[in-house]
């Protein structure tokens, strides 16, 4: 159980992290939130991992009645019954898998890659535009800078040619790999594993103890396979057709 708080105490401060400069954090009695006006990420609703059915209720109310878009994070853990019955305007967006590693011994590399920490307006553009060719959506130059202090962001080049995007958050003795993006055209040559592995090195070189992610599901087989262990399920809700 330790694992399955670690890892999302890593996910939300994250969030946290990115909204704090927009003033975009509020806790509410029994559920949090992150949002950036303008902006597609991280704007979340997230509860603890036991949330009633009247606090669920709630939550979805919340999502109906304001005008920002949020997608509400439900954590299960991966015997728990989810019994979340839908409004008919909200619906399942995703379902990702929370997964941790205890770090011990180094892994094997068979590439030389380069990680560069964005640090100015044109690593930020850079960073912006392969995060959103691998994922479909955009962290935006601006939020970059403004957190860039507080949020290691990664490009990741191999033989001085981009190969993707990393985030490494850590939070107490826990590496958080975020936002781990190959851009289409470096696709299907082991970028991913490699990456990952030297992410974890990187991480065990920090002294860190514990690394975390939450895998989609046609990532998770890689993780497993790196020695990862599923530790809950997570949950995306969004709202049919927003306008």
């Amino acid at each position: 159980m330790k694992k399955v708080v670690s890892n999302i105490n890593n996910l939300t401060s994250l969030w946290k992290s990115a909204a704090a400069p927009y003033q975009g954090y509020h806790k509410e009695t029994f559920f949090e939130s992150a949002y950036i006006q303008n902006a597609q990420w991280p704007n979340r609703i997230w509860t603890n991992l036991s949330p009633s059915e009247n606090q669920l209720k709630e939550i979805q109310k919340q999502m109906i009645s304001k005008d920002n878009r949020f997608t509400f994070s439900l954590f299960t853990l991966p015997n728990q019954e989810n019994n979340m019955e839908l409004d008919g305007k909200i619906q399942l967006k995703s379902t990702q898998y929370g997964m941790s590693l205890e770090l011990k011994e180094k892994f094997e590399t068979q590439r030389h890659i380069n990680f560069k920490r964005v640090e100015n307006t044109e690593e930020a553009d850079v960073w912006s535009n392969a995060f959103f060719k691998a994922f479909g959506y955009e962290i935006n130059t601006a939020i970059i800078l403004k957190t860039k202090e507080t949020i290691p962001y990664y490009l990741v080049s191999f033989e001085q040619e981009l190969v993707g995007t990393v985030i490494l958050y850590t939070t107490n003795t826990v590496a958080g790999l975020h936002s781990l993006g190959i851009i289409p055209e470096k696709r299907k040559q082991g970028f991913a594993t490699e990456i990952m592995r030297h992410t974890l090195n990187k991480a065990i070189d920090n002294n860190l103890s514990l690394a975390t992610l939450q895998a989609s599901e046609m990532a998770k087989e890689m993780y497993l396979k790196l020695g990862f262990s599923l530790d809950f399920l997570m949950k995306n809700y969004g709202i049919v057709n927003p306008s």
